[in-house]
Parts: C-alpha cells; structure tokens; sequence
C-alpha cells in the first residue's frame, strides 16, 4: 500500500486541527463552516437575525458583536467577504444607510462612520448599506493583517450610522467569510 500524505495541518484523521470558536450571540445565531489544511483556512460564518445595535434615538451610534475568535498563535488575515443584511425590528430606520465593518475592536461611541477607530476596521474598511430593511451588502477585501500571537485573536462584525430614531434592534443575516492563515 501506498504511503499516502496528509495535508500539513490536519489531524491523522483528516480533521482540521488549527480552527477559531464561533460566538454564541445574545440574540440570533452564528453557525460556521470551516475549511482548509489547518495552516490556510477559510471560515465561514452565516449569521441568522444577529442583533448588532439598538438606535435609542435620533443619534450616530455604533456598535458590534463578537462573531469568531481565530485560534492561539501567530494568524495573518488574507481576505474577507461579507453578503450581509440588515434588517430593524421596526420600521423606524428602514431607510437608514448604516457602514459594516469587520475588526479585532468592537465598535462602539456616539459615532456615524467607523473609520475613526482603526480597530474597529482592520478586517474590512466601513462598506456602506443601501438601507436597513433586508437589502445584502456584498464584498470582498484583501487584508494583510498580521495578529500576534499575544494579540486578541477576536473578531467583530461591526455597524455604524446616524439613526433616524429609536428601534428594539437591527439584526444583520448573511455569510462572513474569512480566509487567513497560520504563521506560528
């Protein structure tokens, strides 16, 4: 029989050995899908009505929540994709053009962009939705992000805008992808 050779980076058994942990959101779903050969990974994260903000008023606010944590060790990021929605639980902000983002820092403050924290968008730079009532914003970065071993290895997808009014919360639902790669 013929000695045949694993994939660098997975166990004897063919299972991938060097994978994040999903977040468990307070409110929705994340589920993830991942592939590769352990050492260059591809994840894939489908959130399903995952509660990233809730407007309190006629005010720029931003927010986020946790949705993968990468594993242990020294990761560079390759690219990301996202095809997400957002959608209010009224009808408050329907027409509200907020910006996603993808960073290792939740997003937070009295702000409308996301760019004035580099943190909040080291992932994915702010990509502007059409609206706030279920229409996909899709798109693909190349990154280059290096996290260090001792960094957070966490990951938010992160949402900003200037809210019309008060909403009990917009729910993002697509896919996140995120292509990286182990160094050490």
């Amino acid at each position: 029989m013929a000695n045949i050779r694993k994939p660098y980076g997975t166990s004897s058994e063919g299972n991938l050995i060097n994978v994040g942990t999903v977040a468990t959101p307070a409110t929705g779903t994340i589920t993830v899908k991942e592939s590769g050969t352990g050492i260059v990974q591809r994840t894939e994260l489908t959130l399903t009505a995952v509660s990233l903000i809730v407007p309190v008023g006629a005010a720029n606010l931003a927010s986020g929540k946790l949705i993968y944590t990468l594993p242990a060790g020294a990761i560079l990021t390759n690219c990301e994709y996202i095809s997400v929605a957002i959608t209010g639980t009224g009808s408050t902000n329907s027409a509200d053009t907020p910006v996603l983002g993808i960073g290792t820092t939740i997003g937070t403050g009295a702000v409308a962009v996301l760019s004035g924290t580099a943190g909040f968008v080291n992932m994915m730079a702010g990509q502007a939705v059409a609206d706030s009532n279920g229409t996909a914003k899709v798109k693909t970065v190349s990154t280059s992000l290096v996290v260090e071993a001792a960094d957070a290895h966490i990951v938010h997808l992160n949402i900003a805008g200037a809210w019309t009014g008060a909403d009990a919360g917009m729910l993002a639902t697509g896919t996140v992808v995120i292509h990286w790669t182990l160094i050490k």
